[in-house]
């Protein structure tokens, strides 16, 4: 590693952890402020500093690529200023020279940012939810989703959430000591009107001479004194990569809805590379040679620009599924696609390619 790339390196992480501050700050102050008015309405003191700082790492999250892409534009614009990039370019240095320091620097930016997802925000994320719920706007608590056992007789049912009211179900008949007489498997099934209204049923019972005998239908109702016992479908924020993914192909092999979690699946995925996208931007607007400061700041400008926009887009891009809109895959990536290619295409033209 070379002198000049580790100095790079550490101009671009000290400018973005200040960047990264000075943001924080001011989200505190106006968080703060904003939520304070409901002090003796559902809120306390001590939940307003714990939500607070619950909301803090997903505010990190949020705003590295934003910060990055300031910090990157403030060092390449000092690069600028100064002539250093006339005299990496006149000792033979090319784009690689800034580009290298700065790619370096987006991927621990974007090694942060999924560390977060992945390990931080699916915790911090569930109680946040429960105090934006009861403490802000005033609804009921609602328990988490768990997989649920109740009995009734000689009857036992397994609850696991699904979608909605949806369910997956299990249903275990046993006899006076215990033994095993019928199970039923459900696909999906929801409760109503005092019975299980079941899809895609497995009836298994056992048989002395073949073992055990299963049959199929395709539906089924089976009166029962209860349904499930409170729970709730997770969101897709309280749950990292490997979950989601679960989750939604649960969802899937049980015939429901699963675009908004397999976008958010997604989206986890392409929020990492929205920083290495930044970095192209700052590079291919604030990368002048010369002392031209008016034009620096300019590139500035228009880096922020696009930047934002890449910012809006990428959490507006959720609208787009659903209703024969795009695949939750391809709505996730296409900010990203669109700007990284124009920042690249700007870039190379600027090389003169």
């Amino acid at each position: 590693m070379s002198i000049l790339f580790r100095w790079q390196l550490q101009a671009l992480v000290s400018r973005l952890l200040l960047t990264q501050s000075a943001l924080l700050a001011v989200f505190f102050v106006i968080e703060a402020f904003d939520k304070s008015r409901l002090l003796g309405h559902g809120m306390t003191g001590s939940i307003l500093v714990e939500y607070i700082v619950l909301k803090t790492p997903m505010m990190i999250a949020e705003f590295m690529p934003i910060t990055l892409l300031i910090a990157a534009a403030i060092h390449l614009i000092g690069l600028s200023r100064h002539q250093e990039l006339v005299v990496m370019r006149a000792a033979g240095l090319g784009v690689g020279s800034v580009l290298l320091p700065l790619l370096a620097g987006s991927l621990l930016a974007a090694g942060v940012v999924l560390l977060f997802e992945q390990w931080v925000l699916p915790a911090t994320n569930v109680r946040l939810n429960q105090i934006e719920r009861v403490n802000v706007h005033g609804g009921k608590p609602i328990t988490e989703q768990k997989v649920q056992w109740y009995r009734s007789g000689h009857r036992f049912f397994r609850v696991a959430p699904l979608d909605g009211e949806w369910v997956s179900l299990l249903v275990l008949d046993v006899d006076g000591q215990g033994n095993w007489q019928r199970r039923v498997d459900s696909k999906r099934a929801r409760y109503r009107d005092g019975a299980w209204q079941m899809h895609e049923v497995t009836i298994s019972r056992p048989d002395a001479s073949r073992g055990m005998v299963v049959t199929q239908q395709a539906l089924m109702r089976l009166p029962a004194p209860q349904g499930a016992i409170g729970g709730h479908k997770p969101w897709p924020n309280e749950m990292g990569v490997i979950k989601l993914y679960r989750f939604a192909n649960h969802l899937r092999s049980s015939g429901l809805e699963d675009e908004s979690y397999r976008y958010a699946l997604y989206r986890q995925l392409a929020q990492p590379f929205a920083c290495l996208v930044m970095a192209l931007l700052a590079i291919a607007f604030c990368a002048q040679v010369g002392g031209r400061s008016a034009s620096g700041y300019g590139g500035m400008v228009a880096a922020l620009v696009l930047g934002l926009l890449l910012y809006i887009t990428g959490n507006a891009s959720g609208m787009l599924i659903g209703g024969g809109g795009l695949p939750p895959g391809f709505a996730a990536w296409l900010p990203n696609m669109v700007f990284g290619g124009l920042a690249v295409f700007l870039l190379l033209h600027k090389e003169g390619y």
